[in-house]
């Protein structure tokens, strides 16, 4: 297991990948060229990465309140990231195949997955914010 320092740094790459990978969908969204269809592939490479590190984090480190019910944030944001990778994986694949309207929807899923995985990142660090 790594330490809490790795869960720092972690997120900071987290971050960065989120960043890029709304960027791409954007630029993707705007003119579906072959660069961004690359970049979003990159963005899905890199995120499952980062969900694969996530796996190995040691989640002892996250404080827990004990009257918390559903306690494991760790799990909620690995499971975002894997709807995020799964949705990046759509599109990539949809850009060249598809009708417009199915790119568009796609996008809009891959949109949606990036703000849910943004989501249970600020959940992850602050826990007491989500609603029961």
């Amino acid at each position: 297991m790594q330490s809490s320092l790795s869960w720092i740094e972690w997120l900071d790459r987290l971050d960065r990948v989120l960043k890029g990978a709304r960027a791409d969908v954007r630029t993707l969204a705007g003119a579906g060229n072959a660069q961004a269809i690359a970049a979003i592939e990159r963005s899905k490479r890199q995120l499952a990465a980062l969900t694969d590190d996530l796996r190995r984090l040691d989640r002892n480190v996250l404080s827990v309140k004990p009257s918390a019910v559903d306690s494991d944030r760790a799990y909620h944001l690995q499971k975002a990231l894997d709807t995020t990778v799964l949705h990046l994986g759509t599109v990539a694949s949809s850009q060249v195949t598809e009708s417009r309207t199915t790119r568009e929807r796609a996008l809009t899923a891959v949109n949606s997955a990036l703000r849910d995985s943004w989501y249970e990142a600020a959940m992850l660090l602050e826990p007491g914010r989500r609603s029961a």
